[in-house]
């Protein structure tokens, strides 16, 4: 009765694939909606102009200013590297040094002429970069809903901490002294532990790998996190992952579980049996 009452890896594990892929698709629906309040479409075309503006300014006179001015310039497909002196150097600057001259020949006055008329580097970055933050926020927020809805709402309606996949597959969240968890505990294992340590953190590994420039780094925490959930899972004796350590909960068996409502029912019911014990042990 006490027990408590462990399921097998299997189920626990199609539940939760269940469960991943319905986040997904309403992370993804509420991202839809997000784009459309941010108007992300539009800054996404906007960036893109942007760039096309400078890179076809960049091919057509970004060479000859650079040898005008003592850089060297070298193009690699749609790279290219911008030196002085052995130094490396930016487009920035060649760009600050026409500006300062308002160019002092026929290639480098059309040159500036045409940067005139051109979007200015810097607001191409500004895009870009604004661009990368409403993905950020819309991918961030997005899993948050999705969190919210699926993990902490439907486990109340449901009851017993039941997610639609643990519904499924007849899987409940308890205490690991078999009494119900409260909406608290639910919370913290739904926002603290599965959104924010679980899935933003890497989240935001992923983001600084692409666009932040931190490399093997974020590759190296999000390999650590990951090993740290598998040796949570198989070495604990309930095999709880971090979101279940941080909440204090365990998943049961739904179909055979004893679930007591509160401390005082348990701390009751292991009365009773104990004087059945003792009675019987007496008779």
């Amino acid at each position: 009765m006490f027990e408590l009452r462990k399921i097998g890896i299997v189920r626990r594990a199609s539940a939760a694939l269940l469960d991943v892929i319905l986040l997904v698709v309403l992370t993804t629906g509420f991202m839809f909606i997000l784009s459309l309040i941010c108007n992300y479409s539009a800054n996404e075309k906007l960036s893109y102009k942007y760039h096309d503006e400078w890179e076809g300014f960049r091919k057509a006179y970004v060479a000859e200013v650079a040898e005008y001015y003592g850089y060297d310039y070298k193009t690699t497909g749609n790279n290219y590297t911008i030196t002085k002196d052995g130094k490396k150097s930016s487009l920035s600057a060649l760009m600050t040094s026409l500006s300062d001259s308002k160019g002092q020949d026929a290639a480098t006055k059309a040159a500036y002429d045409a940067s005139l008329e051109l979007t200015p580097a810097e607001k191409v970055n500004w895009q870009s970069e604004y661009v990368y933050n409403l993905l950020f926020m819309m991918t961030s927020i997005g899993l948050l809903l999705a969190y919210i809805t699926l993990e902490f709402v439907l486990p109340i309606i449901f009851k017993n901490g039941q997610t639609v996949g643990k519904k499924v597959f007849g899987i409940c969240l308890i205490r690991p002294n078999c009494v119900k968890i409260n909406n608290l505990s639910l919370f913290a294992r739904t926002i603290l532990g599965k959104y924010a340590i679980e899935t933003m953190f890497p989240v935001l590994l992923v983001f600084l790998f692409i666009f932040g420039g931190i490399g093997i780094l974020a590759l190296i925490l999000l390999a650590a996190l990951a090993l740290l959930n598998i040796v949570l899972f198989f070495a604990t004796k309930n095999r709880t992952p971090i979101h279940d350590l941080l909440a204090c909960t365990v998943a049961a068996d739904m179909r055979v579980q004893m679930i007591f409502q509160t401390e005082d029912e348990l701390v009751e019911k292991k009365a009773l049996a104990h004087r059945e014990l003792v009675g019987q042990a007496n008779g």
